[in-house]
């Protein structure tokens, strides 16, 4: 063996060099915002979308067309919060935050979804 370091001043600035690089592209490609929740839930009566809204904005709204159906927006959730169903699933639901979560009122024939980006934002398809 020579008395030669295992790692020299070059490798220790290349190696630095490849982390920054990663770290500006972890960060260039990573999600935005803590868990990266959608932005929107649409709301459907019959399968037709009738209102979409934003999960950035704590709020509440009512079925258009049926009041007594009543939606909350809070801390990038949604759910069900009142509806004149006997069974009341759809207000035991909870919560929804994550894309492709959804919670149906059969009475009312409607339905809350959770939607990701749409089809001008993708970024891939498989088929």
């Amino acid at each position: 063996m020579t008395g030669r370091p295992l790692f020299g001043k070059r490798d220790i600035w290349l190696l630095a060099g490849l982390l920054v690089l990663a770290g500006l592209a972890y960060a260039v490609t990573a999600p935005c915002g803590p868990g990266a929740a959608p932005a929107r839930a649409q709301i459907s009566v019959d399968g037709h979308v009738v209102q979409t809204v934003s999960l950035l904005e704590d709020g509440e709204v009512a079925l258009e067309g049926n009041p007594r159906v009543r939606f909350a927006v809070r801390s990038g959730a949604v759910a069900f919060i009142e509806s004149d169903c006997p069974d009341q699933i759809c207000v035991r639901t909870g919560a929804l935050s994550r894309t492709g979560q959804m919670a149906v009122c059969l009475p009312n024939r409607a339905s809350l979804a959770v939607v990701g980006p749409g089809p001008d934002e993708w970024d891939a398809v498989a088929n």
